[in-house]
């Protein structure tokens, strides 16, 4: 018996509390990133954009809409004699905080602050090909790209990387100051040993 308290006393005891501490922290982080779901992956729209029979300026704004949410929106570019787009419209999202996309929903576009006539079918499995067309009953005589408001695309919710989040946080603190602990027990434990 008096050799485990001397054991104890010369660092196993800061030794052992380390571990312990470090096996808790591997613990809390683990519950952190489980808790945590995937975000959806969205569904990708590409094609050619017309106003009035011609090619859309490149820079004009295209929003892509699910019911009445917006679920996501570019800028037309320029390939060749072509204007097109490319354009990643959202899904819905496990927490609700997003409601687009679900598989077989109907997607419409607003090209410049006009509807397009052609609406798009949301599959997050493949490439989705709509060329949209817009007209205009009053066309615009400058050259300059047409309405519409740049909005952001929303962002899919963070995922379970390990680093974010209120747990994990804790878990780095408890792996500090078990490093720590197990560090100081190591060194009382070799100073005991040299005492001897």
């Amino acid at each position: 018996m008096t050799k485990v308290l001397k054991m104890l006393a010369g660092g196993g005891l800061a030794a052992v509390l380390g571990v312990v501490l470090l096996g808790l922290s591997g613990a809390l982080g683990a519950t952190d990133v489980e808790a945590q779901a995937p975000p959806a992956r969205p569904a990708r729209f590409v094609g050619s954009v017309t106003v009035n029979g011609a090619p859309a300026p490149a820079g004009t704004v295209i929003e892509a809409r699910v019911g009445s949410a917006s679920c996501g929106v570019t800028t037309v570019f320029s390939q060749g004699a072509e204007s097109r787009y490319a354009m990643d419209v959202q899904a819905l999202q496990p927490s609700g905080a997003l409601n687009c996309g679900t598989d077989g929903a109907t997607v419409s576009f607003v090209v410049g602050g006009k509807a397009a006539q052609q609406t798009g079918t949301w599959r997050d499995y493949d490439l989705n090909t709509v060329n949209l067309t817009v007209v205009d009953p009053t066309p615009t005589p400058s050259a300059t790209p047409t309405g519409g408001t740049a909005t952001a695309t929303p962002r899919p919710p963070t995922t379970g990387g390990g680093l974010e989040g209120a747990g994990s946080s804790n878990a780095w603190l408890l792996a500090v100051l078990g490093a720590g602990v197990l560090a100081f027990g190591v060194g009382g434990a070799a100073v005991a040993r040299r005492g001897r």
